[in-house]
């Protein structure tokens, strides 16, 4: 078994190595709030788990071996092999050591050291290693060092393996690159590679590295891959990926590239990548329908007259159904103030002032809507081409096509020529086109609507071959936003390289600093603060904040639901553009959807490995959560509710992939996503990777709200920490609020979450940060969590089809944290209303008591025990609730009365147990048993009245149903227990 497969076998062994009753691999690795008080504010300490730090560790070395193996070094591959598996097994004390702040690997004895190893050599083609070298290799601050190298034998070289497990320690260890920039991380990584590998190649050897501490989204990702592709070329393998940089290493005396080569040759290959996913764009986002106008990324994509044809064919064939009305579809199009100005009194009069037809047909209106936003657009774009008029870009269309339009811009008012939403010109010299061109030899009129589209689109290729150049389309998406020069200072600013740390500084003018507030500051972006360049076309300002702006800068004053103040640079607009090729835009209308982002980092770096297999599970990729029975596929909760399913990772792996194969089959069915729904978009793989959850509709009556948005993506960031281990930070705001890598410590950060969504996290005393986050610790138990109240939901609240939305989970958090047995709430609503209660929603309300209810689950469960000693009720469904708490109602309506003597309560519940004898509603024991029917009494009094509602009336009110719905969930658990144990005895 070569190296690479005996460590993968060996991962797939560690994932369901259990020690101590409990998954090794779920164990904590790091963690930030680990023995707190004890470390420095800027400790290097950050979330991971304990299957991601020995996967890294694993992933590092195999990277490192893939370069080495180049060389023919003389290695021996079965002591490669006892340093994997003790590299694995290294970590044991820190179970205990996290928890109990002591510990160390002598807590363990040599023979259970040796039965787990046993149990993870297992299928592997190696004996377990002695379990003596656990405790030489084990890294413990509490234990010595080296150990005692001589209770091993002479057949390796066990000093040569212990470096190998250093390493590969050390390796899994860094949390970024912004260690690599101070203290002793790289020259540690040299003297421990001096100690593995011949003096021959560690004196060419060199580690570098790049950094960037910003983070923004896919220009983030795409600078890591260009600069890795870079150093490649040069002669430098990309070793570690972490958030903020890459580790490079060569065993060869290479030469550097200055910074500057480095930033034109990135500028290049984002140009590039830009232009490969020409196809993948969807040209809505290359298009504004309002003003006829190429959005400018039109031009940094096309370059071609065909494409910019194309663009317009593919736009404008989509026709409303007022275009059979055209040009009278739009009601104030020709109003009377607009026929005013036309110096006419009606449309018809206005047509016969142009020689024209009042009356065409629904066919030739149909063809002329096409045609006259077609000529619209034509006119826009040789606007931008020539830098020239309306009223010229018109003549110029009109000369080709041998047409006069001279009398229609003297008949069309100046001030609609000159006004970006109309069109007037065009409408009236395109129906001159139509009735004069020929298609095939045959009349407009004559020929399928189809062949129009296609005529006039051929038409304007060959009219735009002289026109549209790739040289004019640069020029042009250069001066509006100016895309070189913004990139070339952003890349100057923010990226350091080992070998040439200085970095410019993009200085703000002092006078637009000290500028009072206004309605609108231009020269600083209101996204990152940068320094907008003068010159730049603000028009791209409004796409790139999709959500209702309220206050987005110290700066401006407030301009409530609006973007038209905000102005920003060419990098922010950039970013919108690539995301939009991207296709991370939402599938849903504006102000009925909601996006929540998700920025991830690794935990704690990536190899190139690891990064292909990201690419294969996330590449382009599109995916969600199926929260509800179906039969296609199952719930996202299942495993957790059902508990049959030990290693999680796989399930949500298999879960993502078969619900994105769902999905790819009713696109390529229905051709479009369901109008209605949630989608998970995942950008390019990388060193940072952003994910966008879309909870979307494009119908007005449902509007998504908030809560469900944030539920869903916390689960789904959960989600992807379980499988990746990446540190996620959750956001509504399109833009990052962090400039720095480092302050993404834990597991999960939610960036101002809904009330009843951030109470799920608990208090900042449980959380130990007043931030709203998951530490690795409570990451586990949040996620079941989650499942359960999910499962709790698709029972309580099936999926209705006709609105296909979640919104009512945001009942399901109200009764969490207004009632301390929600659960036994949501049974009792459940069997109340005759739904099917499956042992999973039972299995789900019963963990949601245990975590919210406290004492009140226990007094329940005694108060149901004490009842059930006295009256065993009939489980009919009619009538259940009366039943069940019959005797606790009789004792509490005595309190209410004013009865505080406990005899007189035990009179009514005797009474009330003589009166069920005779009424077949139950079973109740002779003689009754006084004691019982004491103690029932006294819990009712003494634990409920006295100890929780401190003899107040007022209080018993409140919490009286509260504690019934508990009673009622606890006997009905008892009732089901006794038949299955009469079943099973009748068996």
């Amino acid at each position: 078994m070569d190296i690479s497969k005996f460590a993968e076998q060996l991962l797939t062994n560690f994932a369901t190595l259990k020690y101590q009753g409990t998954l090794f691999a779920d164990a904590i690795a790091k963690s930030y709030k680990y023995n707190k008080e004890h470390y420095a504010v800027d400790r290097n300490l950050v979330d991971q788990t304990m299957w991601q730090h020995i996967r890294s560790g694993i992933e590092a070395f195999l990277s490192l071996y893939a370069q080495l193996e180049t060389y023919r070094l003389p290695f021996r591959v079965v002591e490669l092999k006892i340093a994997l598996v003790a590299y694995v097994l290294h970590d044991l004390h820190k179970v205990q050591e996290l928890h109990k702040k002591v510990g160390s690997e002598y807590d363990r004895a040599l023979e259970e050291l040796e039965g787990l190893g046993k149990e993870l050599c297992k299928g592997l083609d190696i004996e377990t290693l002695p379990a003596a070298f656990l405790r030489v290799a084990a890294v413990s601050s509490l234990s010595n060092k080296l150990g005692d190298f001589s209770l091993l034998s002479g057949e390796y070289r066990w000093t040569h393996i212990y470096f190998w497990v250093k390493l590969m320690d050390k390796l899994a260890s860094i949390t970024s690159i912004a260690e690599c920039q101070k203290g002793r991380t790289l020259y540690n990584l040299g003297h421990l590679l001096k100690q593995l590998l011949p003096p021959k190649l560690t004196q060419a050897m060199r580690i570098e590295f790049h950094q960037t501490q910003e983070i923004r989204g896919m220009i983030t990702t795409l600078l890591h891959n260009g600069l890795a592709t870079i150093m490649k070329e040069w002669g430098y393998y990309p070793w570690l990926r972490f958030g903020d940089g890459t580790l490079y290493i060569t065993f060869k005396s290479q030469e550097l590239p200055a910074k500057e080569v480095v930033i034109e040759h990135l500028i290049q290959m984002f140009q590039q990548t830009m232009g490969s996913r020409v196809d993948e764009v969807n040209e809505e986002d290359l298009f504004d329908r309002a003003t006829f106008r190429c959005q400018t990324l039109a031009f940094a994509l096309y370059s071609d007259p065909e494409d910019f044809s194309a663009l317009f064919y593919r736009i404008f064939r989509k026709q409303s159904l007022g275009s059979k009305q055209f040009p009278e579809d739009k009601k104030d199009r020709f109003d009377a103030k607009r026929l005013k100005a036309y110096k006419v009194d009606h449309l018809a009069e206005l047509y016969a002032k142009l020689g024209m037809n009042s009356s065409p047909s629904e066919d030739f209106r149909e063809k002329w809507a096409f045609t006259a936003k077609y000529f619209a657009a034509l006119q826009r774009l040789l606007q931008r081409l020539y830098k020239i008029s309306s009223g010229e870009a018109m003549q110029m269309i009109a000369e080709y096509l041998g047409l006069t339009v001279t009398d229609i811009l003297e008949v069309v008012p100046e001030s609609m020529q000159s006004n970006s939403r109309r069109f007037d010109v065009a409408i009236w010299l395109s129906y001159r086109y139509l009735m004069s061109t020929r298609v095939d030899g045959y009349e407009v009129l004559q020929v399928p609507i189809e062949d129009i589209y296609l005529h006039v689109r051929q038409m304007a290729t060959e009219f735009l071959q002289d026109k549209v150049t790739a040289e004019r389309c640069i020029e042009i998406a250069e001066s509006e936003m100016k895309l070189h020069e913004e990139l070339h200072n952003y890349f100057a600013e923010e990226v350091t390289l080992s070998w040439e740390r200085k970095r410019s500084l993009n200085l703000l003018q002092a006078k637009e600093l000290l500028k009072p507030k206004t309605r609108s500051q231009k020269r600083i972006c209101n996204i990152c603060n940068r320094q907008i360049l003068s010159g730049v076309d603000l028009v791209i300002k409004a796409p790139v904040i999709q959500d209702d702006v309220q206050v987005f800068s110290n700066r401006l004053l407030p301009k409530e639901k609006s973007v038209s103040a905000l102005h920003w640079c060419g990098v922010c607009a950039f970013e919108y553009s690539l995301r939009q090729i991207y296709k991370m835009g939402s599938p849903g209308k504006y102000g009925a959807s909601r996006q929540i982002h998700l920025f991830a980092v690794p935990s704690f770096q990536l190899t190139d490995h690891s990064l292909i297999e990201l690419y294969e599970d996330l590449d382009d990729d599109f995916t969600s959560l199926n929260l509800h029975k179906s039969r296609n596929l199952p719930t996202w909760q299942m495993p957790f509710v059902e508990e049959n399913v030990e290693v999680l990772r796989e399930h949500l792996k298999t879960h993502f992939r078969r619900y994105h194969e769902y999905l790819q089959i009713t696109l390529a069915e229905r051709g479009k996503l369901p109008s209605t729904g949630d989608v998970m978009n995942a950008g390019l793989p990388g060193n940072i990777m952003l994910f966008t959850f879309h909870c979307y509709s494009n119908s007005a009556t449902l509007v998504r709200t908030r809560e469900e948005a944030w539920m869903k993506a916390l689960t789904v960031a959960l989600s992807l920490h379980t499988i990746y281990g990446f540190r996620i930070m959750v956001t509504e705001k399109a833009f990052l609020p962090l400039s720095e890598i480092k302050d993404i410590r834990y597991a999960i950060h939610l960036d101002a979450p809904p009330y009843k969504v951030a109470k799920l996290l608990g208090t900042a005393e449980e959380r130990g940060d007043t931030d709203f986050i998951v530490p690795v610790e409570n990451a586990k138990e949040l996620i079941y969590r989650l499942a359960y109240l999910w499962e709790i939901h698709q029972t309580v609240h099936p999926l209705d089809y006709s609105k296909p939305t979640d919104k009512n989970i945001s009942t399901i958090l109200h009764q969490l944290e207004v009632h301390p047995l929600s659960g036994a709430y949501f049974f009792k609503r459940c069997c109340t209303e005759k739904n099917f209660t499956s042992p999973s929603f039972i299995r789900s309300c019963k963990q949601i008591d245990e975590y919210k209810g406290g004492a009140m689950v226990s007094l329940a469960q005694k108060i149901a025990l004490a009842t059930l000693a006295l009256y065993k009720p009939s489980t009919k469904q009619d009538g259940r609730a009366h039943r069940y708490e019959n005797l606790y109602r009789i004792i509490v309506k005595g309190i209410k009365e004013g009865r505080r003597d406990k005899e007189s309560l035990c009179g009514a519940v005797h009474k009330r147990l003589e009166r069920l004898k005779g009424q077949q509603l139950g079973y109740v024991p002779s003689p009754i048993d006084t004691d019982k029917v004491m103690e029932l009494v006294n819990l009712v009094y003494d634990e409920f009245f006295s100890g929780v509602c401190n003899e107040s009336i007022m209080k018993l009110n409140q919490k009286e149903n509260q504690l019934a719905d508990g009673i009622y969930f606890a006997i009905h658990l008892e009732r089901q227990k006794e038949f299955m144990e009469k079943d099973k005895n009748q068996d």
